[in-house]
């Protein structure tokens, strides 16, 4: 039998071996407890991390990217009953009748273009070929002032929007500066046509261009400039554009795409040289080019400075 002293002693050493073990449990706990602390930091630190990684990756892609509207715009004028002018005048009941011929016009060669799909990219050069039968004009655009009408002009120049049409307007201007552009992409050569859609001003920054002396809020778009053609109403340009061969005066709203090359020049001055049908504003051929020019075809030659997605 074991003696008192013995239990005593076994005592002891189960008490010890007790609180070795709530010890080691404690210690185990500590170290469970450390990690899950650690791991819920790495955590939030991980969270933090992705946070501002997917914050600068959207403000990254917004810096480089947007999205454009392009509005349905189909759109065509109506013709219009002669017979309800009659008491104005020959002429006017004439110019109705013009304008009927030019809506029967756009009924029979109007073309209808897909507008560019996703975002489009606010940086990057394009560089074009027009083609026409007075010899080529190279044009360089750039997305980064008119990146909505450039992404446009680009995507309609690839679904050969522009091949064999004719640019149907001519302004000679004596006044300097006056209005000196050939205006064209109007495929029914109306001057009344588009894509079927429209797209939204980008007009240029207020310190773009030089403002005109003579105080009436013209700015000068200088000789080179290809720049946007619209209405009067806002967000109304589509397919039409005019190419600048003098610098000229106009109201600062129209959106600037880049500049035509020296070799284009020559040839927009060589087309000028040959002058309109008729000077006289009330006459239907008045701004209306002496020697038809016709594009043949719009290619584009070759892009860069394009952001990555």
């Amino acid at each position: 039998m074991s003696t008192n002293q013995e239990r005593r002693a076994e005592a002891r050493q189960r008490l010890r071996e007790q609180m070795e073990a709530q010890a080691r449990r404690e210690k185990q706990l500590k170290i469970v407890a450390a990690s899950v602390v650690v791991a819920v930091l790495l955590g939030i630190v991980g969270v933090v991390a992705w946070i501002n990684y997917d914050r600068k990756r959207a403000e990254e892609y917004a810096a480089n990217w947007l999205t454009c509207e392009y509005p349905t715009d189909t759109e065509t004028p109506e013709p219009l009953d002669p017979a309800e002018f009659e008491d104005q005048g020959a002429e006017v009941v004439a110019e109705v009748e013009e304008f009927n011929a030019q809506v029967e016009t756009i009924d029979d060669t109007k073309r209808d273009a897909e507008p560019p799909s996703g975002d489009q990219a606010r940086q990057g050069i394009a560089e074009i070929t027009i083609t026409t039968d007075r010899g080529e004009i190279p044009l360089t655009l750039d997305r980064s002032g008119a990146p909505c009408n450039v992404a446009s002009f680009v995507h309609l120049t690839e679904q050969r929007y522009f091949d064999d049409t004719e640019c149907h307007r001519l302004t000679v201007s004596e006044e300097d500066p006056g209005l000196s552009v050939l205006q064209c992409g109007d495929p029914t050569g109306t001057g009344l046509s588009g894509p079927g859609y429209s797209v939204v001003d980008e007009p240029p920054a207020a310190d773009a261009l030089e403002l005109a002396d003579d105080g009436s809020g013209a700015a000068i778009y200088p000789r080179g400039t290809v720049a946007m053609a619209k209405s009067q109403a806002p967000d109304s340009a589509g397919s039409q554009f005019f190419l600048v061969y003098e610098d000229s005066a106009l109201p600062p709203e129209y959106t600037v795409m880049g500049t035509v090359g020296e070799s284009g020049l020559e040839v927009l001055d060589d087309i000028a040289e040959t002058g309109v049908k008729s000077d006289d504003p009330t006459d239907r051929d008045n701004q209306v080019p002496r020697r038809p020019v016709t594009i043949e075809t719009v290619v584009v030659d070759a892009q860069s400075g394009l952001p990555e997605r």
